[in-house]
């Protein structure tokens, strides 16, 4: 499966674009600027060479990368997300499309959860790519440790998505990444429950001094 990774060049989207490569799948890293997703590309692929991983990252602009995905992951920074997504919605036309976005804000010490009206960012997503199948997940895989390849992370990663076809595929991808096992939670409605997670595990993790929290349910 080719899946584009759209933002790719940072954290959530190196871990992501990483680990997809070396679970078999065929990558594209996308970003605004068609020059810096070749570069992340390459470096990508150099790192994943260094590990023994044949497989190459290419890059391009998130238009093109959008073009040419069976999959597409929103891996953009939150701010730029809506603005990001209405630009691409004829070129997601069709696709399936999974949300990680999280709406939040910092107020004093604690993060707080930040839904828009439509009742979660998946969901305001969904709003803006009609034609798209929307499905959430990775809400709940701290950015930087998935980053970490030498990071051996056991986690569950919940996956709401209302079209069961679009959720299943994006379970099995999510399942073919090692540590990784994906949990279905229920339709796109769901994701308000899991996007607010995030804040809560950042907020755990700065009042207990710990860090790269994410969830395992047994």
């Amino acid at each position: 499966m080719r899946i584009a990774v759209l933002g790719g060049t940072g954290h959530i989207g190196m871990g992501i674009s990483l680990r997809l490569a070396m679970a078999g799948h065929d990558v594209v890293v996308g970003s605004r600027l068609a020059e810096k997703a070749q570069q992340k590309a390459e470096e990508y692929t150099c790192i994943l060479k260094e590990r023994g991983f044949s497989s190459k990252v290419k890059g391009k602009d998130n238009s093109e990368a959008s073009k040419i995905a069976d999959l597409a992951i929103l891996a953009i920074p939150f701010s730029h997300a809506y603005v990001t997504a209405e630009s691409l919605k004829e070129d997601l036309a069709g696709k399936i499309v999974v949300s990680p976005l999280v709406p939040m804000e910092k107020k004093g010490k604690l993060f707080l959860y930040c839904p828009p009206p439509e009742g979660s960012a998946a969901e305001k997503i969904a709003s803006i790519l009609q034609n798209s199948r929307v499905v959430s997940a990775f809400q709940t895989a701290p950015a930087e440790k998935f980053a970490n390849l030498d990071a051996r992370i056991k986690w569950d990663i919940p996956v709401c998505g209302s079209d069961e076809e679009a959720k299943n595929t994006v379970i099995d991808v999510i399942n073919s990444i090692d540590g990784l096992r994906g949990l279905d939670a229920g339709p796109l409605a769901v994701s308000r429950l899991v996007e607010s997670l995030t804040p809560l595990l950042i907020n755990l993790a700065i009042r207990n001094k710990t860090k790269d929290l994410s969830i395992r349910f047994v």
